[in-house]
């Protein structure tokens, strides 16, 4: 079977395709991408002036597939179809999920009125509809969105430029929440595992190498510290993968191996990973309460962005995130992070909670009151906690660097 054949029938299986869990954005917009590039070849090399949030978060998807033949796309759009619905498997249509029971009674999820949840039903059906387009995976209509972690409905298909509800799904951080439980995985890479890799890898194609902003847009002044935190972790990375060039048996330092130094600077790699984590959950908080209050200010009309669907698709999310961080199975490093991250995980519980008991209005200025007058935490407290923890992870790898160093 050739590729177009292969292509065909998964877009036509995609179409019809109901997974248990809904799909993350990022996988979500790999799979737009990649039927994209297929079917339209490049992405234009420029943002439409009118392009939303949402169009430009699948243009920068689609434009980092350029340079693949269509072939070459097809293939790799059936290879990552196959992978989503192994990773999130199938739902039986005679099956109904049980997520939406046991919410409480307090907060967003538990105070959604029966004409809310009809026009959140309506919402879907139209996702369902646009993604048919692109082949993308149709969401699970019985799972609500506010019992997910990661926030499920960044559109992967076509906007219809004339509707004026078409970005009602859009997320203000499209892919900086979806990525977390990727990094927390990354920094659970063992040493043994790290130095492994490094052994495999050249120093052109390292991991923080093929990094870029997930908070902002890259060209956005506001997202210089992201890309100040992954330039100096890729440096780190860059001297890990050029050391064997000078060190070891017939080099310039042949009594030392390389793995002593990569085995000294894994901490660091490892806690830089926690850094990120850390600042995409703050972006996601002062981003939510600068959205919130101009739409406090102006009204959701103007700002386009409704009190109820921030606390749903951005503040919940980043507060479950916040407490997945602090799980047993997770790293030292990342559940630090966690631990220094408590305070907005409870700021927005609280304010949740208002908005169970006092309505949705109160709610949000009490989130905003809150966040604002812990602006020395998340300005002062934090940024002085990162750099802690990057000394540390070099007085550790010390002890990192003596343990190869010994088994040589």
């Amino acid at each position: 079977m050739t590729a177009a054949s292969n292509f065909r029938q998964k877009t036509h299986f995609m179409k019809s395709w109901k997974p248990q869990r809904p799909p993350s954005n990022r996988d979500r917009l790999e799979l737009y991408a990649l039927h994209k590039q297929s079917v339209s070849g490049d992405a234009p090399t420029s943002d439409p002036p009118s392009a939303s949030v949402a169009d430009k978060a699948k243009l920068t998807a689609w434009r980092s597939k350029m340079g693949l033949s269509q072939q070459e796309a097809m293939e790799a759009y059936v290879v990552e179809c196959e992978r989503q619905v192994q990773l999130y498997g199938t739902r039986d249509d005679g099956s109904r999920s049980s997520a939406g029971g046991g919410g409480g009674n307090s907060g967003i999820g538990a105070t959604t009125s029966s004409s809310q949840q009809q026009q959140q039903n309506n919402n879907q059906q139209q996702q369902q509809q646009q993604q048919q387009s692109s082949g993308a995976p149709a969401s699970s209509q019985s799972t609500p969105m506010y019992h997910s972690t990661t926030p499920q409905n960044t559109p992967a298909a076509q906007n219809n430029s004339n509707n004026n509800n078409n970005d009602d799904g859009v997320l203000l951080c499209p892919r900086g929440l979806a990525a977390i439980p990727l990094l927390c995985a990354a920094a659970s890479e063992s040493r043994s595992a790290y130095l492994a890799r490094l052994q495999v890898t050249h120093p052109s194609n390292g991991w923080w190498a093929k990094q870029e902003p997930l908070c902002l847009e890259v060209n956005n002044p506001l997202s210089i510290p992201e890309k100040l935190i992954i330039g100096i972790a890729c440096q780190i990375e860059r001297i890990s993968l050029v050391v064997s060039e000078y060190m070891g048996h017939g080099q310039a330092v042949s009594l030392l191996s390389p793995r002593v130094l990569q085995a000294f600077l894994w901490p660091v790699h490892n806690v830089f990973l926690s850094i990120w984590i850390l600042w995409i959950l703050v972006c996601t908080y002062l981003g939510s309460m600068v959205s919130m209050s101009q739409t406090l200010l102006f009204g959701a009309k103007r700002t386009n962005t409704p009190l109820g669907r921030l606390f749903l698709e951005e503040i919940l999310p980043a507060a479950r995130a916040v407490e997945s961080l602090c799980e047993q199975h997770q790293t030292i490093s990342v559940r630090m992070s966690g631990l220094a991250l408590m305070p907005m995980m409870i700021l927005c519980d609280v304010a949740n909670g208002v908005v169970g008991r006092l309505g949705i209005l109160v709610g949000s200025v009490v989130f905003v009151g809150m966040g604002a007058c812990g602006w020395w935490y998340w300005l002062c407290v934090l940024p002085w906690l990162a750099v802690c923890s990057v000394c540390l992870a070099v007085m550790s790898g010390w002890c990192f660097g003596l343990i190869e160093l010994s088994g040589n």
